[in-house]
């Protein structure tokens, strides 16, 4: 099958090659602000053609308008309209009348394997690997409760995933679903596999453990850390000795920031050390507390529901603070619990399904473990399991 989809991807590169070559008569133009399908087509077809032409689009491509920006490639007889990676629209002369042909272009999915060696950054490592950023925002995303990926990234880890890619007439066309991962942090092997049976869905380990905790390590996508949580601080303002009960992330202003669990919001507000703040009252007691917002999201407001990893607001220097950052705080009750320390229980799938979970994700797991024991022959080392 693997190698059907190979030789399907290659004929495209081909066919593609081709068909530019086939173009290069073509003259290639954008839309220009103000110009109409009768201005484009006035020079090729007569007004009477043209209104049918409109029909016979709109009939093909119902939803069809045109933009300003779009390319178009044209000659003395023809129109080549490029909507999209993988639709594009001909109109032709055809003897005395003419033809209005829309293409969709098939989409090829390839599985892939990716990997890297983090020397400074995740983002690094994966552009390193010939990949896109988009690809680094997956896989911190399914890392995102294990792993901190501020202060946690080491010179020397690693990871390995299986991931689709979609080509478009041998064009790259951006990435599918990450079917599993392995990453190598610190000594520490976490492995995710995708799992869904209609009513779960998500990455778990082997075990069956879900990679989705509670509380997310940390509430910006990428950032750095500032200042850590500490009873006895310098405050960098008041050149007082106090207690810094969170952990700062520095971050430019107007960088999302995220709720780490799901939770009613409590507080919202404004005070004169703190800037612009809200606060979130989670199950058992937890509460967590972002403070020096440069403004909150749309609709946030004391009562509402917000969902983990939803945006709340955005990063800011509010209230008294240095520079553009985000005060991050938890607590139990009242006692403030160190965010880069506290360790979230974690969802197990039922016994009973364990079995299913393993049966279901067992071929990419063995992919995975190929990779290991290749890695382990070639340094001579066995990785930790």
């Amino acid at each position: 099958m693997m190698k059907k989809i190979i030789f399907s991807v290659l004929t495209a590169v081909i066919m593609f090659a081709a068909s530019v070559s086939h173009a290069s008569p073509y003259m290639e133009r954008t839309v220009k602000f103000g110009e109409t399908l009768y201005s484009i087509l006035g020079g090729i077809f007569d007004s009477a053609q043209v209104a049918e032409i409109v029909k016979e689009i709109k009939s093909q491509l119902p939803d069809f308008t045109l933009k300003a920006g779009a390319t178009l490639l044209t000659d003395e007889n023809s129109v080549l309209f490029k909507l999209s990676l993988d639709k594009e629209l001909l109109i032709e002369k055809d003897g005395d009348g003419f033809r209005v042909e829309a293409v969709k272009y098939p989409v090829e999915t390839v599985t892939a394997y990716v990997t890297g060696n983090i020397e400074s950054s995740l983002y690094g490592a994966i552009t390193s690997a010939g990949e896109d950023f988009s690809l680094a925002m997956k896989l911190a995303e399914i890392f995102e409760w294990e792993i901190d990926f501020f202060k946690g990234i080491r010179t020397g880890d690693s990871f390995t995933l299986l991931v689709d890619k979609r080509f478009i007439k041998g064009e790259f066309a951006g990435y599918g679903k990450v079917h599993a991962a392995d990453f190598f942090n610190n000594g520490r092997h976490i492995r995710a596999l995708y799992y869904e049976n209609g009513k779960t869905r998500g990455y778990f380990t082997p075990e069956g453990d879900s990679l989705r905790k509670g509380f997310l390590k940390a509430p910006l996508k990428f950032s750095r850390i500032s200042s850590t949580f500490s009873y006895k601080r310098l405050h960098p303002v008041l050149n007082k000795v106090r207690p810094h009960l969170g952990v700062d992330y520095a971050a430019p202003v107007g960088t999302p920031i995220h709720a780490t669990a799901d939770g009613y919001i409590s507080k919202k507000g404004y005070g004169k050390y703190n800037g612009n703040f809200i606060g979130i009252r989670h199950t058992n007691d937890y509460h967590t507390l972002f403070l020096h917002m440069s403004r909150f999201a749309k609709g946030m407001g004391i009562g509402k529901y917000v969902r983990q990893g939803e945006v709340i607001g955005y990063v800011g220097s509010t209230g008294i603070s240095t520079g553009p950052h985000l005060d991050y705080r938890i607590r139990k009750g009242s006692t403030y619990i160190n965010p880069l320390t506290f360790k979230a229980p974690a969802s197990k799938l039922p016994k009973v399904e364990v079995a299913e979970f393993q049966d279901a994700t067992k071929y990419y797991a063995s992919r995975l473990d190929e990779v290991l024991v290749k890695t382990a022959y070639a340094s001579k080392t066995v990785p930790t399991m």
